[in-house]
């Protein structure tokens, strides 16, 4: 989690995470339902999405990641588990955008797209006018094409609409909210009185005592079973050899699929683009009456016009290897018609006016080796970790259950094995109550071990924290037994004193508690005469906040719920303020409280927050009853965020 904050940080990268992270907040992998393995990736009510398009998604946000930022960072997110999470929640995300629009006639028009576009301060010139280049080497430098991001800007916008739609006429009484932020604005000053652990004098046990607390509490002293275990782990960089792909293989699987690695047929064009029908129609209209019938001179008369109307030179007029995928679909049949030399009618897309001229076709043609080399690897990466490690683990499942031998099968697949056993009771603590650090990253160790029988070997655990795994083998069991007084006495003279002292404390609190609320007036003698701590006229907010991972969280604990339940000169009753004291108040001042503006605006703000949030997850929960989410578990496993 920190690596994807750390990267949304980056300008550059904020452009690419607005297509691959979830776009529309309704939606998020982490609660949907996990299903049985098999060749589907997700399924969102009737709609099926499959390994292969989940693959291809993966690697189209890869190529268009590195193409903006091959940072360590960049290259750490991309092979982390939270990237195939984002990829996954965009297909979701996407399927659901267009199940709105099925479902409810939801949609994004043409307008509204061209604007969005249009309105981005980053595709605007000094002027601040839509620049087609400044859009067009953003496009080149995210690895992204015209008709793909006017698609991300189509579902953003529809996702827009209905959370605005049911957020923006929020049913709240804004004179309600200022009564309530002056309520909680509150506050209370109040006499505090403290009796502690420190209060109470010597205390002092017989052996009479002793004796009778040992015996009531014998099961606590006795000593617990405790398990002699032997133990192998290992993680997936103990196999690194078998995931390495060689360039033999990788040259079989390019020479098996060589009719998938072909450039499509591109051309290259002259290219201009016009706010206003009336411009292109004028520039063509010139451009033909200064080509005449003479075509071999259209190329210099398109740049010639350019230059003098335009003011474009013939960089900014030239595109270069455009396939035809990569003009938008309105206007992308007619310029793939044109031959050599010729030039369009006025087309009319989203983005505004375009006139064409084409000035070379290439044909499809085979990719080099060397150049789809990292990408054939890449791919056939992907699931080989997977496939390697289960392969592994079987093999090494069916070692333990033939051998019964845990040195053997560590010496067979080179695995390290424990140089010693580890000795633990059924909470995973040795002889002296302390946590075994050797077995810290194995979790569940203690409980799988408690469940073996003497001499027998475990099958293979996952150890999640160290992101490994383990198998383990009892070696001794030392039964539990109960122990005599002599060998205990200490801890259980201990623990009677400690429990006689609180008791003390409790029965003085009570008998000061019943004093105060007696006779008020004489708190001063009171706390004299025990020799306890008073805080005069210490002031009190109605809640408590603690800061919890960033957030203010609201704490309100008993005391303050008693103090601003009391009238001035009320007591409150006796009350825990911790494990060795106890608390008593004494109400002496109600402060009331007028909310300042920014107060106030904070309330109305978070009244519409807290609103908005209600809405959106009931009708979160409207949208996966009806379109139920289901993931493969075999795909993407069910992790937690870090």
């Amino acid at each position: 989690m920190q690596l994807f904050r750390k990267l949304a940080g980056n300008i550059f990268f904020k452009i690419i995470l607005a297509f691959v992270a979830l776009s529309f907040v309704l939606f998020g992998v982490s609660g949907f339902i996990l299903g049985n393995p098999n060749s589907w990736v997700v399924k969102i009510g009737s709609t099926t999405i499959g390994i292969n398009a989940f693959n291809k998604a993966i690697q189209s946000d890869r190529e268009m990641i590195l193409a903006s930022n091959k940072s360590e960072e960049a290259l750490k997110y991309l092979d982390s588990e939270r990237f195939k999470s984002d990829v996954l929640g965009r297909l979701v995300n996407k399927s659901m955008v267009e199940k709105l629009h099925d479902n409810f006639g939801v949609e994004a028009s043409k307008k509204l797209i061209l604007e969005a576009v249009a309105k981005d301060p980053s595709f605007k010139s000094p002027d601040g006018k839509f620049d087609r280049e400044i859009f067009k080497k953003f496009l080149t430098k995210n690895g992204l094409n015209e008709e793909k991001y006017v698609n991300e800007i189509a579902n953003d916008i529809v996702a827009t609409m209905i959370i605005q739609t049911m957020s923006m006429a929020a049913p709240l009484d804004y004179n309600s909210i200022l009564e309530i932020e002056n309520f909680k604005q509150e506050k209370r000053l109040a006499d505090v009185i403290t009796i502690s652990i420190k209060n109470i004098g010597n205390i002092s046990a017989s052996n009479d005592e002793i004796a009778e607390f040992f015996e009531t509490n014998k099961q606590k002293y006795s000593s617990p079973e405790l398990r002699k275990i032997s133990y192998l782990h290992f993680s997936k960089k103990d196999f690194v050899k078998d995931l390495q792909i060689s360039d033999a293989e990788i040259l079989a699987e390019y020479e098996k699929n060589k009719e998938q690695f072909n450039r499509p047929e591109s051309r290259n064009f002259y290219h201009l683009l016009f706010d206003e029908e009336p411009a292109a129609k004028d520039f063509l209209t010139k451009f033909s009456e200064a080509l005449g019938s003479d075509k071999t001179r259209a190329k210099d008369q398109f740049i010639k016009l350019a230059k003098e109307l335009q003011k474009k030179d013939v960089r900014a007029i030239t595109l270069t290897q455009i396939s035809k995928k990569d003009l938008l679909p309105q206007i992308a049949d007619q310029v793939f018609q044109l031959n050599i030399s010729d030039h369009s009618d006025v087309l009319k897309s989203p983005l505004g006016f375009h006139i064409f001229l084409l000035n070379e076709i290439k044909q499809p043609q085979a990719i080099p080796f060397a150049e789809v080399k990292n990408g054939i690897r890449q791919k056939m990466s992907e699931g080989r970790e997977e496939k390697v490690l289960q392969t592994k683990i079987s093999e090494i499942d069916d070692a333990l259950l033939t051998s019964n031998s845990l040195a053997e099968v560590a010496k067979k697949f080179n695995l390290k094995a424990s140089s010693s056993p580890v000795k633990i009771d059924h909470i995973g603590q040795n002889e002296k109550g302390e946590q075994v650090a050797e077995i810290k990253g194995f979790e569940d160790f203690a409980q799988n071990a408690f469940a073996l029988k003497k001499d027998q070997v475990s099958k293979i655990f996952y150890a999640k924290i160290s992101e490994g795994f383990y198998a383990l083998k009892v070696e001794e069991i030392e039964a539990s037994h109960e122990k005599d007084l002599a060998q205990v006495k200490s801890q259980v003279t201990k623990d009677l004193l400690e429990n006689k002292k609180h008791e003390a404390l409790k029965n003085l609190a009570l008998k000061v508690g019943e004093e105060i609320k007696t006779n008020p007036s004489s708190i001063n003698e009171i706390v004299t005469k025990y020799r306890l701590k008073l805080e005069k006229n210490r002031e009190f907010p109605r809640v408590f906040y603690i800061n919890y991972q960033g957030r203010q969280m609201p704490y309100q604990n008993k005391f303050l719920d008693e103090l601003f339940a009391l009238k001035i000169n009320q007591v409150t009753p006796v009350l825990a303020g911790g494990a060795e004291e106890f608390v008593v108040g004494i109400l002496r001042e109600i402060k009331k409280s007028s909310a300042s503006g920014i107060q106030f605006e904070q309330a109305k703000k978070q009244a519409d927050e807290n609103f908005k949030t209600e809405i959106l997850q009931e009708y979160n929960q409207f949208l996966l009853k009806k379109n139920p989410v289901k993931v493969n578990e075999k795909i993407l496993g069910k992790k937690e965020e870090k």
